[in-house]
């Protein structure tokens, strides 16, 4: 049979026995198995706990009592999470290999949903940069060519998904590390509104600036996945109680109502032509369905250069987590990122604060006359992998090249990347959507709009059979 990938996991395939979700754990884990070895996607691959999983719900399902649509679904989790009886390693040498005692609750609503856990995903160490390798772990690699990278730092986490490993991936992001990664390899990456998926258990070393997102090859299962993880917890005082919606389709014919504001080109023109291409073309779709569309300005380089210092904090405080006999075995470029905030002073990050604020509130005025703001998502295409910046790159900075995603961290508003495929183009182009707070619902709605009119496709290996 195809991988599992190939199939749309759904309650009518499984209910009408054309596929069985043991059928579906097994082709997947063989999958992963056969994908990892050039990939280096996953961390960990646990058979014996996916199939006990699938067992389960296929039984249910056998008996007409599914948890849900998504009852039997093959996914995979990023390293940053706990779940419980994996290692929590977070891409280091320094963390514990300790099996964790409990899962982080996005997590357990997954396995309540009835979702099949095959592993978690690689990611750099400590989730510090937007590509994915570690001294410890080795390089992970791009599906649509092996020599490029996927991203980060949910790099695992899109390598998996464009390979046909799972439909649904489980990332993190506190500066693009779900959008990033989306964009390179050609899928969809959804960043919430923060609080839209509780964040236990806490603290995080990013504090507020980081939020959980799934990466998805369609926005069927990226929403039913949404309906799953989202919602209030009384384990975290930030969740938020509002819903999302569950079936997108039904939605996708209100998106022309939108209002589409589209960031002024001087912001970010000097993206490669293929980026540059993108846009056009996918602005011309809006105009042909007839979409009011205006050009709207906001400096999103200097927004996201005032974001870059919160994440700064948190590598610096990830680094300061780990003993000083051992921080000679992390990550050298991750010392490096570092030095520049070593002995922030209060009253500098006090600045920061107030510079973040004043660049949140012009973002959120910016929607008293648009419903959706349009901009890249990268200014550049996918590159060698194992470097942290292109070759001839003018700056060593990985931030650098990653100028347009770390303001709606700080601003706590929803942003989803969507692929698309310039005319003639060689590799997909993310094209970046932003909603007002807790408009999650504007973002799913376009984004089954766009699917429409350009369908998600995977990598060779993962349409393989």
């Amino acid at each position: 049979m195809p991988n599992a990938a190939v199939w749309i996991s759904s309650a009518a395939s499984y209910r009408s026995g054309e596929l069985s979700p043991v059928d579906v754990a097994l082709s997947a884990l063989r999958h992963a198995e056969r994908m990892n070895e050039s990939l280096n996607a996953l961390a960990v691959l646990d058979h014996e706990r996916a199939l006990r999983a699938a067992e389960q719900s296929q039984t249910r399902w056998r008996s007409a009592a599914p948890l849900g649509p998504l009852d039997g679904m093959p996914a995979t989790i990023k390293e940053f999470a706990a779940v419980e009886g994996w290692a929590t390693r977070r891409g280091s040498a320094v963390t514990s290999g300790e099996p964790a005692a409990a899962s982080t609750m996005f997590v357990e609503r997954m396995q309540r949903a009835g979702m099949v856990l095959l592993g978690k995903t690689r990611a750099p160490e400590f989730n510090w940069k937007g590509v994915t390798d570690s001294p410890m772990f080795g390089v992970t690699r791009n599906p649509w060519n092996i020599r490029l990278t996927p991203g980060g730092s949910s790099g695992g986490c899109a390598a998996a998904v464009a390979a046909g490993i799972v439909r649904v991936s489980m990332g993190s992001d506190a500066g693009g590390s779900v959008r990033i990664p989306a964009a390179f390899t050609g899928l969809i990456g959804f960043k919430p509104s923060f609080g839209r998926i509780p964040a236990n258990p806490l603290p995080s070393a990013f504090s507020q600036v980081v939020h959980t997102g799934p990466i998805a090859a369609n926005m069927r299962d990226l929403a039913e996945v949404m309906q799953v993880v989202a919602g209030p917890s009384a384990r975290d005082w930030t969740s938020y109680t509002g819903a999302v919606p569950g079936d997108v389709q039904a939605l996708s014919g209100t998106a022309t109502a939108l209002r589409i504001g589209v960031l002024n080109a001087r912001r970010w023109s000097s993206s490669i032509e293929d980026v540059q291409q993108g846009m056009a073309e996918t602005m011309a779709l809006f105009q042909e369905d007839g979409f009011e569309m205006r050009t709207v300005d906001f400096d999103v380089a200097a927004a996201s250069a005032a974001a870059a210092i919160f994440y700064r904090v948190g590598c610096e405080a990830a680094v300061r987590g780990v003993g000083v006999a051992d921080r000679g075995r992390l990550d050298p470029g991750l010392l490096e990122f570092v030095k520049s905030i070593e002995g922030l002073a209060l009253s500098d990050y006090l600045e920061a604060c107030r510079v973040r604020d004043w660049h949140a509130n012009t973002l959120t005025a910016l929607f008293d006359q648009i419903d959706v703001l349009m901009l890249p998502t990268l200014p550049i295409l996918p590159f060698e992998a194992g470097r942290l910046t292109p070759e001839g790159w003018p700056s060593d900075d990985w931030m650098s090249w990653n100028p347009f995603t770390p303001v709606f961290n700080i601003s706590q508003v929803p942003a989803m990347s969507f692929p698309v495929w310039p005319s003639g183009g060689r590799l997909p182009v993310g094209i970046q959507f932003v909603a007002p707070r807790y408009r999650d619902d504007r973002l799913m709605t376009l984004g089954a709009w766009l699917e429409r009119r350009i369908p998600v496709r995977l990598a060779p290996m993962g349409r393989a059979v």
